[in-house]
């Protein structure tokens, strides 16, 4: 009677004489750098990390890993940078990696809070009109809210999205 081989066992034999090419390997690589990247920035994110014993880490890291590529370094970090957050720990952590950048980064946030405010109160005054002409509604109790005004959230959208793509170009430049 003939051997009764499992999945496992066919799969194998049908790919034994495989292996990845050298770009496979590469990407292979890069992912599992970028995931425990990921998990050091996470530590670091937590409190768990200084910013000395991140740096530490992350060259033990390209150490073991042979991989030292500074541009998947400085994105992950970018990625990490929220327009709307605090964004200090990260800018600290950039000032280090890329000193070159950190201030155009610093910059590109102080220059989109200052136009989201400007947004904001222009909303604001906008609202404030709209109940004094259609309600007769006035004075100081009355405490519009722009974020429920469709144009005003819109127009923060965009604010956002222009920031996040200058913060990218600044940091890929």
């Amino acid at each position: 009677m003939g051997e009764i081989k499992s999945t496992l066992d066919l799969v194998m034999e049908r790919t034994q004489n495989m292996s990845l090419s050298d770009e496979e390997k590469a990407r292979q690589q890069r992912d599992e750098y970028e995931k425990r990247l990921q998990g050091l920035l996470q530590k670091y994110a937590d409190g768990g990390y200084g910013l000395d014993r991140l740096q530490a880490e992350i060259g033990r890291l390209q150490q073991s890993m042979r991989f030292n590529d500074q541009t998947a370094l400085r994105n992950a970090v970018r990625r990490r940078i929220e327009p709307d957050g605090n964004p200090g720990r990260w800018l600290d952590l950039m000032a280090r990696l890329a000193p070159e950048i950190s201030r155009s980064l610093a910059d590109i946030l102080k220059t989109y809070r200052t136009r989201r405010d400007e947004c904001i109160e222009t909303a604001e005054r906008r609202l404030r009109r709209r109940l004094i002409q259609a309600h007769g509604i006035a004075g100081s109790a009355v405490s519009p809210n722009p974020r429920k005004d469709r144009r005003c959230r819109d127009d923060l959208s965009a604010l956002r999205r222009e920031a996040e793509d200058r913060l990218t170009a600044a940091v890929c430049e």
